[in-house]
């Protein structure tokens, strides 16, 4: 008895407006996701260095440092703000995408 089997080829064309409208929600996601969480760990590094001004300093060296070096809310921090700015950039990419008349 013969089984009927996909190849997992896609014969048609490429949509552009469908990976642009994909692409904007997972950047809008990301950022979605990833921003709270992101000024949620700024404030805590805030509120554990006394004052402002010490917590922007503790967070620019908590973004400055490595990313396998860090832990607790330096590496949230860096973290989510990398993929703050990961969300960024695919928000951007589709909407470029979306301007694009092809």
């Amino acid at each position: 008895m013969a089984q009927r089997q996909s190849n997992g080829t896609y014969d048609g064309p490429l949509d552009i407006a469908a990976v642009a409208t994909l692409v904007e929600r997972v950047g809008l996601a990301l950022v979605a996701l990833a921003l709270p969480v992101a000024v949620g760990a700024f404030a805590g590094i805030a509120l554990n260095a006394g004052s402002l001004l010490a917590g922007i300093d503790a967070a620019v060296a908590a973004l400055n440092g490595p990313l396998t070096a860090g832990r607790g809310l330096s590496w949230l921090f860096h973290v989510s703000t990398l993929a703050t700015a990961v969300g960024c950039w695919f928000l951007g990419l589709g909407l470029l995408l979306d301007g694009l008349d092809l």
